[in-house]
């Protein structure tokens, strides 16, 4: 009889002691919902906000108008199919363009270590890259576009058919190579940095005055002004207003 007492007046507090540990139980569970809720928030809006920048690299920037010659930037990789699909494509037309513009070609790949290279399509792309970065160091921009040209219809021959490339221009071959050879590493390291600090990812990636213009990575991307030769002269011409206006520029 005294035992059944005793579990009568313990089922009250069993009972409350139930209850305060589901109350505790449910706090924390609601407390640990609001934290998801809440690191789930944060990482939607980091996402955006990521993605947001990441996406702004590659939108088309206002016009900007200079009586300097228009600063036109190709980053690629010397044997890359889009790379070759931009430079034989709008070569020509640059070199038609070439009083009023001032080229420059750029390469993606990276250093690991010091004067150690890593380019996608292998050594022969590094050799390549080094190749076009000596011509643009020891010629015009126009024997640089012929080369690059030349070399891209070709491009599974590269770095051999450097030598044939340079036929019928005034740059000779044994200065490519001495170049390569002995400023090629350095050459190539300075491409890779103002590739980085333009945040540029593929191949071909076109600039206008250090902005975005146009991308080919499989596809035309972001071609704002479009992305045929016209389009290039027009965008180029529109950005010029100094007095060598080329003769292709539309009146």
């Amino acid at each position: 009889m005294h035992d059944d007492r005793k579990k009568i007046t313990m089922y009250p507090q069993v009972k409350n002691d139930m209850m305060r540990n589901y109350i505790k139980l449910k706090r924390f569970i609601t407390t640990q919902n609001r934290i998801a809720v809440l690191l789930l928030f944060v990482l939607i809006i980091g996402t955006l906000l990521l993605f947001r920048s990441y996406r702004s690299m590659d939108i088309p920037q206002t016009i900007e108008q200079s009586n300097e010659p228009v600063h036109v930037d190709f980053y690629v990789m010397s044997k890359c199919p889009d790379a070759k699909l931009c430079e034989t494509k709008f070569a020509d037309t640059l070199i038609k363009l070439s009083s009023i513009i001032n080229f420059t070609v750029n390469f993606i790949a990276t250093e690991p270590k010091p004067n150690e290279f890593e380019c996608m399509h292998g050594n022969d792309e590094c050799t390549g890259d080094k190749q076009q970065l000596c011509v643009q160091h020891l010629a015009s921009q126009t024997v640089l576009l012929k080369f690059l040209q030349c070399q891209s219809e070709t491009i599974l021959n590269i770095p051999d058919n450097a030598e044939k490339c340079l036929t019928d221009t005034s740059l000779k071959y044994s200065d490519v190579k001495t170049c390569v050879d002995e400023q090629g590493n350095l050459l190539l390291h300075n491409s890779i940095q103002r590739t980085v600090a333009s945040k540029v990812k593929n191949s071909c990636t076109m600039y206008l005055n250090n902005k975005f213009w146009c991308k080919h990575d499989g596809v035309w991307t972001n071609c704002a002004e479009g992305n045929d030769e016209t389009s290039l002269i027009t965008a180029i011409c529109k950005r010029y207003t100094g007095e060598r206006k080329s003769t292709i520029c539309p009146t």
